[in-house]
């Protein structure tokens, strides 16, 4: 019967009676400062770009460049070589679906163009 009684008035809106209090143990607290302040010094994060082309050759990557200015010039893209292939890089996008507008209208120019995921500075993110 108390227990009826109880339930009624919980969903009568008595929260006096309802009322829950959590207490975090001092280690767990501290844990999670912790990781807060981690993930403020930060400086990169893991989200996505897209890459315009990788390859072997030097003049392709740099052709794409070129190609690419000339297309989309308010974008800045990266080249990199990595042993031994050169990519064009472009954007820096914390997930995947803010990333798919802009890849869909490259692709009609660059149709090598490919989302992959790469290390983004934070200030990347926030200074577009």
């Amino acid at each position: 019967m108390r227990v009826i009684l109880f339930i009624v008035l919980c969903l009568l809106g008595k929260d006096v009676l309802c009322q829950v209090t959590f207490s975090e143990q001092s280690q767990v607290e501290n844990l999670m400062s912790r990781y807060i302040s981690l993930g403020k010094e930060e400086d990169y994060i893991n989200g996505w770009r897209i890459k315009l082309v990788s390859t072997t050759d030097r003049r392709k990557m740099e052709r794409t460049h070129y190609a690419f200015r000339q297309q989309f010039p308010s974008l800045n893209p990266k080249s990199k070589y990595e042993n031994p292939y050169y990519s064009l890089k472009v954007g820096a996008f914390e997930n995947r679906f803010d990333l798919e507008p802009l890849l869909v209208e490259i692709k009609s120019y660059f149709p090598e163009a490919i989302p992959f995921r790469d290390r983004v500075l934070k200030s990347e993110l926030f200074d577009r």
